[in-house]
């Protein structure tokens, strides 16, 4: 799941300053920079007296009322556009700057960035922790662990996912699962220390309509028989996605069990939302499942491909589905395309590469068990 994240308006892009953040609660009044030293001053005509805030330094809960805007500024910051909170535009960059800290308290997407910790030091917030639930009950999510770089290497990190592991306990929870960058290294160790193990490695790959290339047919490719998925298989279709791709390899959910099923009020719903799935199959002996290609959409959303052949298959059906899908792709609206994919599938990922597809990136998604 994608979030873009549009700076706030007042945020500084050319120096990349945090220091820049409307005061809580300031409504209606540019941003003041407080002196430390708690002295007054002077904004538009308006006097502000600015409390000494180095004793509530530290890690604390986020308060929604008045944290989000600099936690969208810190998140900004460290992680540009590529956040973990929701898959579409949320904050959006149209909202005046006298209205600002009202907007972010009153959208629902605020309600995301909620439960978690920050860090405060010398009076503004430079560490971050984001903690989601999901439709378990037992298992949370980490969306983002940021720190402002001035502010690294502190032990800032680590306490903060720490108080995480002890929230999560409280709560009964039993599995928080993360994601970060398959070559961030310190990020890996440090969750490694804290008893997080390796899942496995999601590559996002992404090309535009103009150029996405076709495949040429290889081998037997032609004698491949690629169908729509039976109305009464959808079950098979889970069975089978499932045993390619592991459960908490699907972010931030689990695959639902009727991922596939198209039941005619589904397809009513789809067509009122301009929704669009198409699933398409492989089937070897006895009519099993052997491979499975889908195609999903939304108005306004890049166009997703899946690809899943059961191991046994391995190296024989991926051509013929990803060149199926590529055929169906250029008939369709124009639109971005977009595949998430185990890394280690290394025949797929050469397919996609031929493709003209590019990786955007590659999570590391990790999981730590606190039912043991």
């Amino acid at each position: 799941m994608s979030l873009a994240l549009v700076s706030h308006p007042d945020y500084n892009s050319g120096s990349r300053s945090l220091n820049n953040h409307p005061l809580p609660g300031a409504i209606g009044a540019r941003p003041i920079v407080g002196r430390p030293d708690g002295a007054r001053r002077e904004h538009n005509g308006m006097a502000v007296t600015v409390p000494n805030a180095r004793a509530n330094e530290g890690l604390r809960p986020i308060d929604v009322a008045r944290d989000v805007p600099q936690i969208v500024d810190l998140l900004k910051l460290v992680f540009g556009t590529a956040l973990e909170l929701d898959d579409s535009q949320l904050l959006g960059d149209d909202v005046g700057i006298q209205i600002s800290n009202m907007f972010y308290r009153m959208n629902p997407a605020t309600s995301r960035l909620a439960n978690g910790f920050v860090w405060v030091a010398d009076g503004r917030i430079v560490g971050n922790v984001t903690l989601l639930s999901t439709k378990a009950w037992d298992r949370y999510l980490v969306a983002n662990v940021a720190v402002h770089p001035t502010y690294r290497r502190q032990g800032i990190a680590r306490t903060m996912m720490e108080a995480v592991t002890t929230h999560v306990r409280a709560r009964g929870g039993r599995d928080i699962l993360l994601q970060v960058v398959k070559d961030n290294f310190s990020a890996i160790d440090l969750h490694r220390s804290l008893g997080y193990i390796r899942v496995g490695d999601m590559s996002t790959w992404h090309t535009s309509a103009s150029r996405l290339r076709r495949l040429e047919a290889a081998g037997n490719d032609m004698a491949v028989d690629i169908r729509p998925l039976p109305g009464n298989r959808w079950r098979d279709a889970y069975a089978l996605d499932t045993a390619c791709v592991p459960a908490d390899l699907n972010w931030p959910e689990p695959l639902r069990s009727d991922a596939y099923r198209q039941a005619l009020w589904q397809r009513l719903g789809d067509m009122i939302n301009s929704r669009m799935l198409e699933t398409w199959v492989t089937t070897g002996a006895s009519e099993r499942l052997t491979g499975l290609m889908s195609l999903s959409g939304q108005w306004g959303r890049s166009h997703m491909v899946v690809l899943r052949v059961h191991p046994d298959y391995a190296g024989q059906l991926e051509r013929p589905l990803l060149a199926k899908a590529i055929r169906r792709l250029q008939q369709l609206s124009r639109r971005n395309v977009r595949i998430d994919h185990p890394d280690e599938d290394t025949v797929t990922n050469s397919l996609l590469a031929e493709a003209n597809f590019a990786v955007q990136r590659t999570l590391t998604h990790m999981r730590l068990d606190l039912s043991r």
